[in-house]
């Protein structure tokens, strides 16, 4: 079975990369991309591919990490540092969620920086290092 036109814009405002959907639905992501096309839709603006998001990581309904960068970042394991966290998210363990869109950089990391110092107050986010916020700016 096959999106329909609604849930693939659902999906999409969501975030989701075309293999995420192809997965949910059991079929290629080329046949997600024809399906966009047939239902002519602009998987960018729907994305909000030009803003900087902010979003979590939970596992369990618990907030174990809060990130920011362009909409398709927080799916990614590769750049992640700890190994755990990492696995998880390999593991398919890892739920996102975005919480802000933001069209300055800027605006989005502040927002980054208030998220993690509220969990980590509540003993979550755990896999956010403090320290890591000053020198992302460095890390460009």
């Amino acid at each position: 079975m096959l999106p329909t036109k609604e849930e693939l814009i659902e999906h999409l405002t969501m975030k989701m990369t075309n293999q995420d959907i192809a997965n949910i639905y059991g079929t290629t992501f080329q046949k997600i991309i024809q399906l966009i096309k047939k239902y002519e839709l602009d998987p960018n603006q729907l994305r909000k591919v030009n803003k900087y998001t902010v979003y979590f990581h939970l596992l369990e309904d618990e907030v174990v990490y809060v990130g920011s960068g362009v909409w398709y970042r927080c799916r990614r394991h590769t750049n992640r540092r700890n190994t755990e966290h990492k696995q998880l998210m390999r593991d398919g363990k890892i739920e996102y969620r975005f919480v802000g869109d933001f069209d300055r950089e800027e605006d989005a990391r502040n927002y980054e920086m208030e998220l993690i110092k509220k969990y980590k107050k509540l003993g979550q986010a755990k896999f956010n290092k403090i320290q890591s916020i000053k020198t992302k700016k460095d890390h460009k």
